[in-house]
């Protein structure tokens, strides 16, 4: 966790709890939960789906297959004007990975932060948090568990 960042936790209608992660001034977070479809393409396609609702002022910029040997996952990435429950800070940049994790189940780490300051600190912060993600009761190698 970055440093003078706070940690909480917040109940799901499935999997762990959603664990966010927020800066100071609450205008960059990191959220941490378990994806409840069978793959990461399957829950992008519901997030995208017109049954699901998107943020005020979504707009998709890119959505990525990040399989990488025995990594499987894939990225959504976009812009929205309002995201619930935050503070307001322009455009939001929004970085959600959903992957396949060492117990086999699937989680997503969300970066959200204001586009007006660039799109890097986002691809970082998320870089960072899937190097150190390892899921509960799981042993990792040199990583951190969130509950």
């Amino acid at each position: 966790m970055p440093e003078h960042w706070t940690r909480s936790t917040a109940p799901s209608t499935y999997g762990i709890k959603v664990v966010n992660y927020r800066s100071p001034d609450r205008s960059h977070r990191i959220q941490v939960y378990q994806v409840a479809e069978e793959s990461p393409d399957a829950s992008f396609a519901l997030y995208l789906s017109a049954d699901t609702p998107k943020p005020d002022g979504f707009e998709k910029l890119a959505l990525r297959n990040m399989d990488d040997g025995d990594f499987t996952g894939s990225r959504l990435e976009y812009l929205a004007d309002t995201l619930r429950g935050e503070p307001e800070v322009g455009t939001w940049h929004v970085l959600d990975e959903r992957f396949v994790a060492a117990d086999g189940r699937i989680y997503a780490i969300a970066v959200y932060g204001p586009d007006s300051d660039g799109r890097d600190d986002e691809l970082e912060q998320l870089t960072t948090a899937l190097k150190w993600f390892c899921p509960p009761d799981t042993g990792c190698d040199a990583a951190a568990s969130v509950d």
